[in-house]
């Protein structure tokens, strides 16, 4: 008998309305809580409050509605699940899907029903707490009807999505269980599969830094949480809050229709006996497999690396490779509801070749990423990041690079940090000396802007150098103290202008003056003349007296030439013309040296250094330490020897 209504039957809707009736009552209850009743509980709280106060208070809680769009996400995926897992739950029972679907109603008939009533579940609490929370706000005086209208809209299309995407997820498996981790897995699973690759390709490429941004956005837009939370997520122009990406959750509420449509699509052809499968379409069992041997070959593999702190990139193979093969085989055991899975170890076969084959590719380079060094002609601009280098102040910025000669030393330091391939593995210490000469590590980060509108990325963490190639020419040494004896590189590693021309200069103090009464070291803060002092030292800077860099932080030229005291700078944003405090404050640093005579000369007539406060060099201060651990090991000596006198003694 042919049902009296084509699409749609009222009284299947109504008691499924009903009989799930604790999944919508919860989620009232709690939007209930969150929207109305908190408004009108911080209005019973302060209402000893101003008029004016309250009013104002009232009115910004109103506006800033939207931001509870935020817990909204999460909110709404979780929600989302329970619907769709509470309304198709009959699908994944032999006895409940045969006596639903032998109802007189068809199959569309019957989804539906269903789909409409657990997206009720949703959208019908909502619209109530619209209407309650509008008329909270009106009786309080504070009515805002776009935010509210906004939150209603956006926390629509939020529900829209994840529940048609966790219905459309329903009609794949005939596994109750299996429901939300297929659900979970697809919300994240571009997210982690490109996080992991990208972790495992750092370890297999020398110089491999991340994968370009476009990438990254495409695996977020893949993933939905992350994408949505962004997309809603608030931005303040003129001090008035606004959704940061509206029209994003409008393109995810047009895809979770669709993607309604594809799950009826696959509803109609969905096979009764199919409830008690893991996966009910047997046209995606073998991607189900191959997937889940993927994602436990590359999870598991870079777990058990890093649990065993990782010996080499090609044990990291092999980890990938038994874990694929442990995932394929868990998943057969899923599929077949059996454990004797081995006669299904052809099929494994194809999987562990290209696991192998891509391995050993990337480890042996067969596709020219770690040699691959730009031609200078082609190079607009680099940027060189993490060049590290001693004193340690706020003169380690980054330098970006125009000139064509700077972009010449800067490809020289990629030519020899490719060379350097090997050396740099396993160092943590960042000096070692030896009788001979020192060496260090330096910490290089590149980013390169061609003229074709493309970009190139190299990162190489403690590559060794040694002072005895400073005059190499073509050395990482020689090309790394060219770029950081420039003095231009080094004014654009202190960012002075950004400084000057943003800021505002509050205050200046010293830290680590030698006190030669009390022994110790003091920080001593200036009464006034911050800005003549800053002029003292621009000028220092200017006459290349202080602010120079050194690649070894235990060279003779560095202790001798620099101090152990830094001076310090507070900053802070002036506030505008409307008279709006500053937005926030820093300081900047600087290393004193012994030949900044301008610098020092101010101080001295502060008073800020005299016979009693000194700026010791390093070399002065190592020698110190030196003849305090020589006192304190004799008075030990002595104390020992006096014990030991005693106990003969008694």
């Amino acid at each position: 008998m042919r049902s009296g209504t084509s699409f749609f039957n009222a009284a299947l809707f109504r008691k499924t309305f009903l009989r799930f009736w604790p999944i919508w009552a919860l989620y009232t209850a709690g939007w209930t809580l969150v929207l109305p009743l908190r408004l009108w509980a911080d209005a019973m709280r302060r209402s000893d409050w101003a008029a004016p106060a309250l009013a104002e208070y009232l009115q910004n809680a109103a506006n800033g509605v939207p931001g509870l769009l935020e817990a909204g996400v999460p909110l709404a995926a979780g929600a989302g699940l329970v619907c769709a897992m509470a309304v198709f739950s009959y699908l994944y029972s032999s006895r409940s899907a045969c006596m639903m679907h032998a109802l007189p109603l068809r199959r569309e008939a019957l989804f539906l029903t269903q789909y409409l009533a657990g997206l009720s579940f949703l959208l019908l609490p909502q619209l109530a707490i619209f209407i309650l929370t509008a008329a909270t706000e009106a009786a309080l005086g504070c009515l805002a009807l776009w935010p509210l209208t906004q939150w209603l809209l956006v926390q629509s299309g939020l529900c829209l999505f994840f529940y048609s995407f966790a219905v459309f997820c329903a009609m794949f498996t005939g596994h109750l269980a299996a429901l939300p981790v297929f659900y979970g897995v697809l919300n994240i699973l571009a997210f982690v599969m490109t996080s992991l690759t990208e972790a495992e390709c750092s370890l297999f490429l020398y110089g491999f830094q991340s994968f370009p941004s476009p990438v990254w956005e495409f695996a977020d837009y893949l993933s939905p949480p992350i994408a949505l939370s962004r997309a809603v997520s608030l931005t303040y122009q003129n001090e008035i809050p606004s959704l940061y990406q509206p029209g994003l959750v409008a393109v995810y509420a047009a895809v979770g229709a669709a993607l309604a449509i594809a799950a009826l699509l696959l509803y109609r052809s969905r096979h009764i006996e199919s409830a008690g499968d893991v996966v009910a379409v047997k046209l995606v069992r073998p991607l189900f497999k191959y997937g889940v041997a993927l994602c436990a070959g590359l999870s598991g593999g870079m777990f058990s690396y890093q649990l065993l702190s990782g010996l080499s990139s090609l044990t990291l193979m092999g980890w990938i490779l038994f874990w694929e093969l442990v995932g394929y085989f868990a998943a057969e055991m899923l599929l077949r509801k059996s454990f004797r899975v081995l006669p299904a170890w052809k099929g494994a076969v194809p999987l562990a070749a290209a696991i192998v084959f891509l391995s050993l590719s990337v480890h042996y380079d067969w596709y020219g990423f770690e040699s691959r060094v730009p031609d200078p002609s082609q190079v607009t601009r680099v940027t060189v990041d993490s060049l590290q280098s001693a004193p340690y102040d706020d003169g380690r910025g980054g330098l970006s690079l125009e000139d064509p000669e700077q972009i010449s030393l800067a490809i020289q330091l990629h030519r020899a940090a490719i060379q350097l391939k090997g050396e740099s593995a396993g160092e943590e210490d960042w000096t070692v000396s030896s009788d001979q000469e020192t060496m260090t590590f330096l910490y290089l980060h590149l980013y390169y802007e061609l003229a074709d509108g493309t970009v190139l990325e190299r990162n190489y963490p403690a590559l060794p150098i040694v002072e005895s190639d400073r005059d190499v020419e073509g050395s990482l040494t020689w090309a790394a103290e060219q770029l950081l004896s420039d003095r231009e590189n080094v004014e654009q590693m202190y960012n002075f202008q950004h400084i000057e021309s943003d800021y505002r200069l509050m205050s200046a103090y010293l830290v680590d003056v030698w006190n030669t009464q009390t022994r110790q070291y003091e920080t001593v803060y200036l009464d006034g003349s911050t800005e003549k002092l800053w002029q003292a030292m621009r000028q220092d800077f200017a006459e290349g007296t202080i602010g120079v860099r050194y690649l070894f932080d235990n060279s003779v030229e560095r202790m001798e030439n620099t101090c152990a005291t830094d001076l310090y700078f507070d900053y802070e944003v002036p506030p505008d013309p409307e008279g709006r405090e500053p937005e926030y404050s820093s300081s900047f640093s600087i290393t004193l040296t012994p030949q900044a005579s301008h610098t020092l000369a101010l101080l001295h007539e502060l008073k800020v250094l005299d016979e009693t406060h000194l700026a010791l060099t390093n070399r002065e201060a190592e020698e110190l330490e030196r003849e305090a651990r020589g006192a304190e090991h004799s008075s030990d000596a002595s104390t020992q020897t006096e014990a030991g006198i005693e106990s003969h003694d008694s």
